[in-house]
């Protein structure tokens, strides 16, 4: 049996191969991955694959070819393509594998807008198992800072025509101090904790040029997460992780008011504990309880791929 699942090569966010990875270790067995934006170009064997995660950068790509036996699990669709990803071409084929399991509410309601049968799956992240990745180094003093202030930083766009690059020009100022002024709270508040910290990034400079790069930073980024405490961040392939692996989870939502953010999250903000920065000064990590909602979640997206696979 070829088994597919989904890789995201010349990506920056190492949250795509965690999506990878967590798939890859629910199917244990070989496998191909296979890139998200060419699936509709794929020419191999029929191939059983799981279909997941963001998509996408070009809705023309979409659907994936008939060489491809898709499930459809913890599905999200970006919103800036979704009317050109919709079209009567890809709602027939969502049809075909209908139920499709949805990352979250919003992709949810927007398939039953097109009369397409959906789920609330929540994410295949929340199946990752802490047991394969924690060590020796675990420590319970330590706090893992992953992204906490990425949607924060100023920026000026200047690959987005001139109009919104003088908008972002003016507005960087501003921008740039309340960066500046949330990150000196947020230390202020941290070196009054008595936790060892360590800040790390999701968002590489580099694109990920190899689907094997790819899946070793996501390793080496969940060994983090394994063998840390706490984790506070904005980022949400590392609060998931995390959640799965029953740690502490401060998930900071400053900067996350854009639809293409509150998509990603509608649905999944339950699962840990998610406050404003300027929240956090009366924040006692002691009270901070270990959430267990997601366990029936993961044990369905587990039952719905493996009986995917061998039936």
């Amino acid at each position: 049996m070829n088994v597919g699942v989904i890789g995201c090569l010349n990506s920056k966010n190492i949250g795509d191969y965690i999506q990878t990875l967590s798939v890859i270790n629910l199917i244990n067995q070989s496998y191909t991955i296979l890139e998200r934006e060419s699936l509709n170009n794929y020419k191999g064997k029929k191939t059983k694959t799981i279909i997941n995660g963001w998509f996408m950068e070009n809705p023309l790509k979409f659907p994936p070819s008939k060489h491809i036996d898709p499930i459809f699990i913890s599905f999200h669709i970006n919103p800036s393509i979704e009317k050109e990803f919709l079209n009567p071409k890809t709602i027939d084929y969502l049809k075909q594998y209908q139920p499709i399991g949805c990352r979250d509410k919003y992709t949810q309601t927007l398939l039953q807008q097109h009369n397409i049968e959906t789920y609330f799956s929540s994410c295949v992240t929340l199946t990752l198992k802490k047991r394969d990745f924690m060590d020796s180094s675990y420590k319970d003093k330590r706090i893992l800072i992953i992204g906490a202030f990425d949607r924060l930083k100023p920026s000026i766009r200047h690959n987005q025509g001139v109009i919104k690059a003088l908008i972002s020009f003016i507005k960087w100022p501003y921008k740039f101090f309340n960066y500046q002024f949330k990150n000196y709270i947020f230390r202020k508040w941290l070196n009054n904790q008595n936790y060892e910290a360590e800040f790390i990034n999701q968002i590489v400079e580099e694109k990920i040029s190899s689907h094997s790069e790819g899946i070793e930073k996501a390793k080496s980024m969940l060994k983090k997460i394994a063998n840390s405490e706490i984790v506070i961040t904005s980022r949400i392939h590392s609060a998931l992780p995390a959640v799965a692996m029953d740690k502490k989870v401060i998930f900071i939502d400053d900067g996350l008011e854009h639809i293409n953010h509150k998509s990603r999250l509608s649905g999944l903000t339950s699962f840990f504990k998610s406050i404003k920065l300027k929240e956090i000064r009366m924040l006692n990590l002691d009270s901070i309880s270990v959430e267990m909602k997601h366990k029936s979640y993961s044990k369905e997206i587990e039952e719905k791929i493996i009986t995917f696979l061998y039936t």
